[in-house]
Parts: C-alpha cells; structure tokens; sequence
C-alpha cells in the first residue's frame, strides 16, 4: 500500500489496518489520529512529524523507525518493537508502553510525562533531557520489572516518577531530577548519580554499591536499609535523610552535609568522613571501625554505643555530642 492510499483511505473514515506490512514507508507529518495498526510492519518507517495521537500500535514493528517530532500522546504501544528508533523531542505523554522493546532507542528530550513503562526495556537507550514526571516504572512482580541497564539518562526528568525495583545499574544519570521519585528497591549499582536532584526520593533498600554521587542532593531522602558500600558521596548534600541500618562501609563522605541525618545502626567502617558535617545527627549504634572521621564535625550528635574506638578521630568537634557511654562531651 501507498502512503497516499492509506490517508486517503484513513481520510474517507477508515482506521483499522491490523497487520499491515509498510516498511520504510514515508509518513512525514501524516494526520493519523486514532488509526489502529497493531501488529504492523513499519520497520525504518519514516513517520517525522506525523500525528498518531491515542493511535493503537500494539506490538507494532518500528524497529529504526523515525518518530522525531511526531505525537503519540495516548498512543497505545504496548509490546511493540522500537529497537533503534529515533524519538528525538517525541509527544508520548499518557502513552502505554508496557512490555514495549526500546533498547538503544533515542528518546532525546522526548516528553514522557505520566507514560506507563511498565516492563519494558530501555536497555542502553539515551533519555537526555527527557521529561518523565509521572512515569509508572514500577515492578510488578520480581521477574517483571522495567530495564534502564546503561541507559544514558543524563538530565532527564523524574520527578515523582514510579521506579520501584527498576534496573537501572551503570545508568548515566548525571544532573537527573529524581525528586520525590519512588526509587525502592531499584538497582543503581555503579550508576552515574553526580549532581543529581533526590531530594525527597524513596529510596529504601535500593542497591547504590559503588555508585557515584558526587554533589548530589539527598535531602531529607529516605535511604533506610540502602546498600552504599563503596559509594562515591563526597559534597552530598543529605541534611535530614534517613540512613538506619544502611551499609556505608568504605563510602567516600568527604566533606558531606548529613546534618540532622538519622543513622542509626548504620555500617560506617572504614568509610572516609573527613571534613563531613555531622552535626545534630543520630547515629546510635553506628559502627565507624576504621572509620576517618579526621576534621568532622559532630557537635551535638547522638553517639550512644557506637563503635569509636578503632576510628580515626583527629580533628573532631564534638561539642555537646552525646558520647559512647552516654556522657556528653564538654
């Protein structure tokens, strides 16, 4: 069929065209509102500009297909196949994108808000400046779960997006905005978190082992149970977040805000807390053996039964802190 054939037929009332076979076809900014094309062929399609607003694409093939510019908010694009695709400042707000194949897709600041991506897999696809307020990413069940392995998510927005169990380990998300985002259970091992907004963010037992955050904002975000062992936090900002019982063994806290921070029972040893501003913070029952806390401030903080003794405490105020044996330091 012709492109011409199928406007003209879409035109004269016509919108189901279940499995049809257009590969590579040119639709440049084609008026293709609510046309049903589940199960279609339209590999390396060129579909630049088009219209395909509350359009049904269900498992459609749109392996390389260009769709930069084009309107799929609504759309329907459940488990369909857009390996390679180009989405570049892409309209697919409100869109379905469940079980939905994207990997090393381009979605550059593609619009993304309140999308459902429920199981797909965006593996080694490039969301920079991407919008996703909203987005639902959440795992479903334990083997169902939203993939953003290596996904270059560079500035990216996430605010209040859904993203609990999400895979994105070794993910590019350097200056994202994560704030308020349910993150729970993620996978962000080795991810790029520098200068990342997670102010508010979720982000009980989630996996962070050897992520780097570098002059991330964390405050008042709740990181109970966190695995952060190896984790790169120097000039964090995290005043108020809520760190019990997580695992900072050999993290780099240099120069880190946790003023106000609530770490009880947390796993410090062998962390590096030089310079780290800990004042006013709970940290009953913290385990700092081997710990440097050389030059950190501790003024007022809740030490009771934490391990000091082994730690490296050069330098430390501990004005009016509340010591291991419960006295309070002069």
């Amino acid at each position: 069929m012709k492109p011409s054939e199928l406007i003209e037929r879409y035109s004269a009332g016509e919108t189901l065209f279940n499995g049809l076979k257009l590969p590579g076809i040119n639709l440049v900014g084609a008026d293709l509102i609510g046309i049903i094309l589940n199960e279609a062929d339209l590999h390396w399609a060129n579909l630049l500009f088009s219209y395909f607003n509350r359009a049904n694409l269900t498992q459609a093939n749109l392996v390389g297909a260009n769709l930069s510019g084009a309107n799929l908010s609504q759309a329907d694009l459940s488990g369909a196949d857009l390996r390679n695709a180009t989405l570049h400042g892409t309209l697919l707000q409100g869109a379905n994108l469940r079980d939905t194949d994207i990997t090393l897709a381009t979605f550059l600041d593609a619009n993304l808000i309140a999308a459902d991506l429920r199981g797909a897999d965006l593996s080694g696809a490039t969301l920079t400046g991407a919008c996703l307020r909203g987005a639902n990413m959440r795992q479903e069940k334990k083997s169902y779960y939203a993939n953003l392995q290596a996904a270059n998510l560079a500035r990216t927005d996430f605010q209040g997006a859904n993203m609990k169990g999400v895979d994105l380990s070794r993910a590019n998300l350097m200056g994202a905005n994560l704030k308020e985002a349910n993150l729970r259970d993620a996978d962000l091992r080795k991810a790029d978190l520098t200068n990342a907004n997670l102010k508010g963010a979720l982000l009980t037992d989630t996996n962070l082992t050897g992520a780097k955050l570098t002059g991330a904002n964390l405050t008042n975000t709740n990181m109970v149970r966190a695995q952060l062992s190896q984790a790169e936090l120097s000039d964090i900002m995290a005043k108020g977040a809520i760190l019990t019982h997580a695992v900072l063994n050999r993290a780099n806290l240099n120069q880190a805000d946790l003023t106000l921070t609530r770490m009880n029972h947390a796993d410090l040893s062998r962390a590096n807390l030089s310079g780290a501003n800990l004042t006013d913070a709970d940290l009953v029952e913290a385990f700092f053996a081997r710990a440097n806390l050389m030059g950190a401030n501790l003024t007022n903080a809740n030490l009771t039964r934490a391990e000091l003794m082994s730690a490296n405490l050069a330098g430390v105020i501990l004005r009016g802190a509340t010591m291991p044996d419960g006295k309070v330091h002069c």
